[in-house]
């Protein structure tokens, strides 16, 4: 199969549903390898099943566990060879306003939504670095943050701090490793109708936020495939530190 990314090995984190299992499903049609981490294995063993194991691998991984990120790595080098795109997916939001939510809730969402990113973007450059100039010049990383790390999203103060933090690293480890050819983008949704939205969005604040939105819309997963793609390809070459926002204007409302 031919396609964008063919060739790559690309690693998907928070794949076992939402817009990670999109992502790999996208990867994977267009030439990919991919590898499928999250903590819910059957849905991971469910998505394989759908892509063909033999262009597919479900890893059982704890992102915020270095331990288990570099097992997740070995994993995925040993069923294909180095990992040369990853998409940094796995995160997650809240309900509770700054004056409400406890200390433990705000350093879980940091810890998934920052320090996760870190430690798998880090594990892929070493190895990307190690394997030589000709494979990390085509190092990818895409670490998905948010529309959130640029406009207030009311009471979620932690969500928006934790994507705005993702959006900040994305630059500094773009400028880091610039020298060794692996570029490293964000990318930024706005709201995006998913299985884990779709409640909300029936709902009285759904109907709200598509009432502000300037196009009085909410994108569906297949949004973002344009950018994921070229972010993730040989053709984004020149590009790196940059933070692509796809939101449908929603948050000039």
């Amino acid at each position: 199969m031919t396609g964008r990314v063919a060739g790559r090995v690309a690693l998907v984190t928070g794949a076992s549903s939402g817009l990670g299992k999109r992502f790999a499903q996208l990867l994977a049609a267009e030439g990919a390898k991919v590898v499928v981490a999250a903590r819910r294995k059957d849905r991971l063993e469910d998505l394989v099943k759908e892509i063909g194991v033999d262009k597919a691998l479900a890893v059982q991984c704890d992102v915020t566990d270095e331990a288990q990120v570099v097992a997740m790595f070995d994993v995925a080098e040993a069923k294909f060879g180095v990992v040369d795109t990853v998409i940094n997916n796995a995160g997650m939001t809240h309900a509770n306003n700054a004056i409400t939510q406890d200390v433990a809730e705000f350093r879980k969402i940091m810890d998934l939504n920052v320090t996760s990113v870190w430690l798998v973007a880090r594990e892929a450059a070493r190895r990307l670095i190690h394997a030589g100039p000709e494979k990390s010049a085509h190092g990818r990383i895409v670490n998905i943050a948010s529309m959130a790390g640029r406009i207030v999203i009311p009471n979620v103060s932690a969500y928006n701090a934790s994507k705005a933090a993702c959006a900040h690293l994305t630059r500094s480890l773009a400028r880091e490793w610039a020298r060794y050819g692996i570029n490293v983008n964000a990318l930024s949704p706005g709201y995006v109708a998913t299985e884990l939205t779709e409640e909300w969005l029936n709902g009285e604040g759904g109907a709200k936020t598509i009432g502000k939105s300037p196009r009085r819309r909410i994108m569906d997963e297949q949004s973002l495939d344009e950018a994921l793609l070229f972010l993730s390809s040989d053709g984004a070459k020149f590009v790196t530190g940059t933070d692509v926002l796809v939101d449908d204007a929603q948050s000039m409302g």
